[in-house]
């Protein structure tokens, strides 16, 4: 399988004709589908204990970037870091202001797979948002709890809309189909969203559901996770 893309005006250079890559994912994987794709490739350990090993990985690993320290691995290198401005010399980390967050880039062993992957350009396609995960910054509980104003981040794909446009942005939904908006987002990117979980919520269960336009479209199209992908409990 290849890496497949597709060509769109860059809105970086000055000339009106460069165009930038986009690229598309073939599927999206979560610990679930890496768990069965282990498994496929002959290991004489079970299910459980596969998952017994990454719950470990996971928790040694960020617990490691957590307290400080960067960890390089043959997948990713990570290191701790911290968006935000400061004033002057004498600030201080202020988390109304600042935000702690990991930084991210290819290890060495990923980085040699994609030397050798092979690419395919495609025709233009929907942009169209994919949530991977939510985590409740407040509690770092990940796709379970949510902390009514506090701060929340999602991962995925295609995520960056416009603000502009009123129809989109982020919304929770309730189990009666009432959308709540975010209003106050800190950040957005085509991999990731930082915002503020509206304080308005009341004590039930919620979807996420991001909205964006599609290309040219003056429509707004929709992306939510299957029911059960994300439900804050409200206390």
């Amino acid at each position: 399988m290849s890496i497949k893309y597709y060509l769109q005006p860059n809105p970086i250079t000055p000339d009106p004709n460069d165009q930038s890559a986009r690229v598309i994912s073939n599927q999206i994987h979560d610990v679930d589908s890496i768990t069965r794709e282990m498994l496929k490739r002959g290991s004489t350990i079970t299910e459980a204990d596969v998952r017994a090993v990454l719950k470990v990985f996971f928790d040694v690993v960020t617990d490691e970037v957590a307290e400080g320290n960067n960890v390089n691995l043959p997948l990713v290198n990570i290191k701790p870091g911290i968006n935000g401005v400061f004033t002057n010399a004498i600030d201080s980390f202020d988390p109304s202001r600042h935000i702690k967050k990991a930084n991210v880039s290819s290890g060495i062993l990923l980085t040699q797979k994609l030397n050798f992957a092979k690419v395919e350009k495609v025709t233009q396609a929907t942009a169209a948002p994919a949530l991977i995960q939510f985590t409740d910054i407040n509690t770092q509980n990940t796709n379970s709890i949510l902390t009514p104003g506090g701060i929340a981040q999602v991962v995925g794909e295609e995520l960056k809309f416009n603000p502009a446009n009123a129809a989109e942005g982020i919304y929770f939904i309730a189990t009666d189909g009432t959308a709540t908006k975010v209003v106050i987002i800190a950040s957005r990117t085509e991999g990731k969203l930082m915002f503020s979980i509206p304080d308005t919520l009341v004590a039930g269960s919620y979807t996420l559901e991001v909205r964006k336009g599609v290309w040219h479209n003056k429509h707004c199209h929709s992306f939510r996770k299957p029911a059960g992908y994300f439900a804050g409990e409200l206390s």
